[in-house]
Formats: C-alpha cells, sequence, structure tokens
C-alpha cells in the first residue's frame, strides 16, 4: 500500500470514528425531550416533521440500490437491498416501517392528546412543516443525486444518525405518557422504535453503510466527497433539529400562556 493510500485509509479512520461522535447526538432538541413531556402542540409539530423526514428514507434507499446496479459495486447493492427489505417488511405491506410509524405516532396522539391521525404521505401538506424540514428533503436529495461516493457519504451519515435519535424520540414517548395502558404501549407505541434500537438493527445498518464507504474510498477524491456528503447531509440536519427545538419553545410558552390567562 503506498504512503497515499495508508494517509487516506488514516484520514478516513480518523472521520469515521469522529463521525460517532459528532455534536448533533447532543442536539437541543433531543436533550429537550429527554427532560420534558410533549404539550398537545408540540406532539403534532413533531409528528409532521418526522413524517415528513423519514417518508424519504425508502426514497433515498432505493436510489442507493439503483445506482449500486448502475455502476456494478455489487457488495452495496447487496447491503441495501436488505436494508430496503427490512424498511418495506419484506415483502408483507402491514410490516413495513412506515406503517409501523404512521399508526404508532398516530395512537399515540390520539390516546394522549385526542390529535386526529395523520397520513405519512399528507405530512407534507401540514401548517407544522418548518422551513428547515422542507430544506432538509430538498439538501439530501440534491446530496444523493450527485457524485456516487457524495451519495454514500449521506447514506452513511443518515445511518449512523438513526440510532441516535430513535432513542431520543423512544425517551420523549417514555416521558409524555399517561393515559395510554403500559402494555398498548409496549406493544403498539414503543415497538416501533424497540424494533429499530433494542435489536440492534440501526447500529447494523451504520455498519453496513460504513463498510460499502470504505469499498468505495480509493483515492482522495472518493474521501474528499464521502466526507463532503456526510457533513452536508448531518449540518442540514442539525439545522432541522434546532428549528423543531426552537419551535418546540415557543409552542409550549404560547401553551402555558392559554393555561394561566
Amino acid at each position: 500500500m503506498s504512503a497515499n493510500n495508508l494517509n487516506q485509509k488514516s484520514e478516513l479512520d480518523t472521520f469515521l470514528t469522529e463521525l460517532e461522535n459528532h455534536k448533533i447526538f447532543k442536539n437541543k432538541y433531543f436533550l429537550h425531550l429527554a427532560e420534558n413531556k410533549w404539550s398537545p402542540e408540540s406532539y403534532a409539530l413533531f409528528r409532521a416533521n418526522f413524517f415528513y423526514r423519514t417518508e424519504l428514507t425508502v426514497k433515498g434507499i432505493a436510489q442507493v440500490c439503483a445506482r449500486a446496479a448502475e455502476v456494478n459495486d455489487m457488495d452495496t447493492l447487496i447491503l441495501f437491498s436488505y436494508i430496503l427489505g427490512e424498511e418495506t417488511g419484506m415483502g408483507n405491506k402491514a410490516h413495513c416501517h412506515e406503517v409501523f410509524m404512521e399508526n404508532a405516532l398516530n395512537l399515540f396522539g390520539g390516546m394522549e392528546f385526542d390529535l386526529h391521525p395523520l397520513k405519512v404521505v399528507d405530512a407534507k401538506n401540514s401548517h407544522y412543516i418548518l422551513p428547515e424540514t422542507l430544506a432538509y428533503r430538498e439538501r439530501v436529495t440534491s446530496l444523493i443525486s450527485n457524485s456516487y461516493q457524495r451519495m454514500l457519504g449521506v447514506a452513511m451519515a443518515l445511518e449512523t444518525h438513526a440510532d441516535h435519535m430513535l432513542t431520543a424520540f423512544r425517551e420523549g414517548f417514555r416521558l409524555t405518557r399517561e393515559h395510554l395502558d403500559k402494555e398498548q404501549y409496549l406493544n403498539k407505541v414503543e415497538i416501533y422504535f424497540n424494533a429499530h434500537v433494542d435489536n440492534g438493527v440501526e447500529e447494523r445498518h451504520a455498519e453496513d453503510a460504513r463498510q460499502c464507504v470504505i469499498n468505495n474510498c480509493q483515492s482522495q477524491s472518493d474521501l474528499n466527497e464521502i466526507m463532503f456528503g456526510a457533513n452536508e447531509m448531518l449540518k442540514v440536519q442539525e439545522e432541522m433539529w434546532h428549528a423543531m427545538y426552537e419551535k418546540t419553545l415557543q409552542l409550549e410558552a404560547q401553551e402555558q400562556g392559554e393555561i394561566y390567562a
């Protein structure tokens, strides 16, 4: 292995290690949910934006699969095809992760806050959708449509972020639950999060995505594209979480004011 390749491998290893400890995993929105219960308005805000953000997941993974096939990257195609299969219920529509998410969050919203159900596909029309969530969708779509290595960097960052995100949100649900009985909550709401977090699914997805990145990092240009894709994805995601935090504080302050008015 040449000196350049050794330096490149070392730089990639350092980047991957730093990615595991990215500051986004300690963002103010996640920390707020660990200590403060949702209100009806702040939960509706969360549900709509989380739905619209996450609705992009299957589309993005499908694009990774299509492009991996196009460039004959069989390892990436195999790994991400399996991830796509899991996301879409392994052939069973009722087991699609999007369906689990929709049912879980709507049940919780209905029981805890008397909110009407929201379809994932209709979330984009919600008045709760923030400009930063729209920007997230647009930026990630643009990034995964760019170079192959940039797309893989985005995919790796998304998969690395997922475990932290779902763990933080699960804490928010646990803290907020009051009316939904424990058994129903565990079997119909928290099961969505546990299926990803406790079973190590998201950790495996992240590891698979990292391996795909390693396999496709053959030059300094490849490395630059991988790092750019990952960093840009996390940047726009962090901006979305910050906007969610600010809007949550605003909504909860308004609701407190109405209570005491």
